[in-house]
């Protein structure tokens, strides 16, 4: 089966922008975003302007969605939310938990997503109602539903991390198999997505999410906010709780986010 426009472009500009973030990866510039912690490189920039550029060809009318440079909104029912680096703090440290992500929103929900990871050769790519894929390869979530048996990822955001360790993942600590930290929504998603892992949780931005939540519903698992409703797009930042399915009830509930 041959790749839809829509996919044919984002894996285009997925490969393009990974050629260009593997090309900048000694001397690199930090340019702070208002946090020690967020900041975007020269490769950031050069990524997302690539992308931009080929997507904006393809589709001229459709809404852009972007880490650096923003968001055009041209009223389409298509947006492409875009994360030149996702993984920024491994990219510079040469930890290989980075990668290129492209969704496309459908009316603000994911639709479909394509993930390069740069550093060792993945590309992951969705689209709705098509199954998973990481290589050409169909990938599929794990199924596991015994919490005690499984293992999840936790990545902490830029700002409010002992506040959430204290009051969110400490009462799971202890009742999964192992705990991962990433650095990177991809690297989370994707793992989850190919039955590595079983779940996840994060908070972080559309641009972070629209390509993996595909990915992974894709792959057989769900995706919510953490009191188990649909996720609000249109926000600047939102929670995520993804699972293979059968965890995910169980994930909402002992991460209990249900008072907050």
């Amino acid at each position: 089966m041959s790749d839809s426009k829509f996919l044919s472009v984002a894996k285009e500009a997925a490969i393009e922008a990974g050629k260009i973030v593997k090309n900048h990866t000694r001397d690199l510039t930090l340019n702070g975003k208002g946090h020690y912690a967020n900041f975007a490189t020269e490769a950031d920039v050069a990524s997302e302007k690539k992308i931009i550029e080929i997507i904006t060809k393809a589709f001229p009318q459709h809404n852009i969605i972007a880490e650096e440079s923003g968001i055009v909104d041209h009223r389409s029912e298509y947006s492409w939310a875009i994360d030149p680096i996702d993984g920024t703090i491994p990219f510079v440290d040469g930890v290989p938990f980075f990668g290129v992500s492209i969704g496309l929103l459908k009316n603000m929900q994911p639709y479909l997503g394509v993930i390069n990871m740069v550093a060792i050769d993945e590309l992951f790519w969705a689209e709705e109602g098509q199954g998973a894929f990481k290589n050409g390869e169909k990938i599929e979530v794990r199924k596991e539903s015994d919490l005690g048996k499984t293992t999840i990822a936790l990545e902490f955001g830029h700002s409010g991390r002992q506040m959430r360790l204290d009051k969110h993942f400490a009462p799971i600590a202890d009742k999964v198999r192992y705990i991962y930290v990433f650095g990177s929504a991809v690297r989370a998603f994707t793992f989850v997505a190919e039955g590595k892992i079983d779940g996840l949780f994060i908070k972080a931005h559309p641009w972070d999410f629209a390509a993996g939540t595909i990915l992974v519903q894709e792959a057989g698992g769900v995706f919510s906010d953490p009191k188990g409703g649909i996720p609000d797009f249109s926000k600047d930042e939102l929670n995520i709780i993804a699972s293979n399915s059968l965890l995910q009830e169980t994930l909402i509930n002992t991460l209990d986010f249900k008072s907050a």
